[in-house]
């Protein structure tokens, strides 16, 4: 309905401006014709008391003319005198004017031009006494306007009331129509937005609109319970992994360091060592896998249950500070905008802060790390940027880091997995956001993490 309004808007626009040029054009030509006739005649009647010198009769009826009509009644000769007056002063530069001399010359107007209701000048007919050489004298009329600018208003109210009549008989018929088909529409997009605010539970409703309408939105329910299956299968199964594999894992290490006493010989003891260090490697592995396929599988946080920023600062500022510490960074931390609320990936934001800044902490070889947040111009996405002052990355680097494993070649001695950075792109980039590695000048790493301001906050 709401694409329909401008149409039909332009169209009873194009109608009624079409309407009012015809009617204000047909309605002065009508009283241009009149008075053109009575123009005529009264040339006749000149022109036949230049001819026999009685002036009588032309005198009376113009001047009854006037009085009946209001419309004064010049008679210019040839010298630009006046043969006949009527009392009141004929327009100054009358006898110059254009229409008087096209009169003199023998031409006759034909139209008038088209007199508006907002125009208050009286409407002129002009018309020669005699014909081509032989004009003698020029009759000018001025009839006033007044009634004919009341006729042409009402039959624009009247065309107005024409047309929009049918129009808003059509739009009433229409509006209910179109209520009925829509609604379905807008509540799938309510609900779809619902779902990607992390409301999995949310379900259209697909019993109004048409059958077309319906049957997309039971579709749609369709999947969201599909998809949510899904999420609980991999949640379940993260848990039944971890539950099975940890005890394993757990007694193959404590085996292998049972053998320790049997290993006397230096070659047997560094056998061991290696052992050692590889499970304790693997079980650094295996968990971090964990990590990736729970933060993956995790229940969304609900836009309606998003933290602001300030909140978020809070909650993570005594671990930043702790691990900013101890290994001697200084930590900068800017206040962000207040009561801005953003959305938030699977396990909250303060998660991936919390790996961003341990990563600037333990791997950049800076002095300080700064946290900053900003809101975009229009107010759409907000940006949290983790940065610090230490050797940075190429941007080869920059782009493989996104990978899963993936570690810097001077990193290779350093424990870790080489999954935080890939985890962190994909929980931001599941609910609308991007991660962007950026140089930090003159040198360091800026990690820029923007997500879609949300409107509803708690909690």
């Amino acid at each position: 309905m709401a694409a329909l309004l401008p149409v039909l808007a332009l169209l009873v626009v194009g109608i009624g401006l079409a309407y009012a040029v015809v009617v204000s054009e047909r309605t002065t030509q009508q009283v241009f014709i009149d008075r053109s006739g009575d123009a005529v005649r009264f040339a006749t009647l000149a022109e036949a008391a230049i001819a026999s010198g009685e002036w009588t009769r032309m005198h009376a009826e113009l001047d009854a003319y006037h009085e009946l009509y209001d419309s004064p009644v010049w008679v210019l000769g040839l010298d630009g005198g006046l043969v006949h007056d009527p009392g009141p002063a004929p327009p100054e530069g009358l006898a110059a004017s254009a229409e008087v001399r096209r009169a003199f010359a023998g031409a006759r107007a034909t139209e008038a031009a088209t007199v508006w209701p907002w125009q208050r000048g009286p409407l002129r007919v002009v018309e020669p006494v005699g014909r081509d050489s032989q004009v003698t004298a020029v009759v000018v009329i001025e009839a006033p306007t007044d009634g004919l600018r009341a006729a042409t208003m009402r039959r624009w109210g009247t065309g107005a009331a024409l047309l929009l009549v049918p129009v808003l008989a059509l739009v009433g018929a229409l509006w209910p129509l179109t209520r009925w088909i829509l609604r379905p529409v807008r509540d799938l997009e309510r609900i779809a937005l619902d779902v990607r605010g992390g409301e999995l539970g949310a379900r259209a409703p697909a019993e109004h609109g048409p059958p077309e309408l319906r049957g997309l939105a039971s579709a749609f329910n369709q999947m969201v319970d599909t998809v949510q299956r899904s999420l609980e299968r991999q949640r379940m199964f993260v848990g039944d992994v971890a539950h099975q594999l940890r005890n394993p894992l757990a007694g193959l290490r404590l085996s292998v360091e049972n053998l320790r006493p049997w290993t006397r010989e230096p070659a047997a003891r560094e056998a061991f060592d290696e052992a050692v260090d590889g499970a304790e490697r693997m079980g650094e592995m295996f968990e971090a896998m964990l990590a990736a396929t729970a933060a993956a599988s995790r229940e969304r946080v609900r836009d309606s249950e998003a933290w602001t920023l300030d909140r978020v600062f809070v909650t993570g500022r005594p671990h930043w500070d702790a691990v900013t510490g101890e290994h001697g960074l200084a930590l900068r931390v800017t206040e962000p905008p207040p009561g801005l609320a953003v959305r938030q990936p699977p396990g909250g934001l303060v998660a991936v802060l919390d790996e961003l800044v341990d990563n600037a902490a333990w791997l950049s070889g800076g002095s300080t790390v700064t946290v900053t947040a900003s809101v975009d111009p229009d107010g759409a996405f907000g940006t949290v940027v983790v940065a610090d002052d230490g050797t940075g990355l190429s941007a080869e680097e920059r782009e493989a880091a996104r990978g899963r494993f993936w570690r810097a070649p001077r990193h290779q001695n350093v424990r870790g997995t080489g999954l935080g950075l890939a985890i962190i792109h994909d929980v931001v980039e599941d609910v609308g956001g991007e991660v962007r590695l950026e140089e930090r000048h003159p040198h360091g790493l800026r990690v820029a993490v923007r997500l879609p301001v949300v409107r509803r906050t708690g909690g």
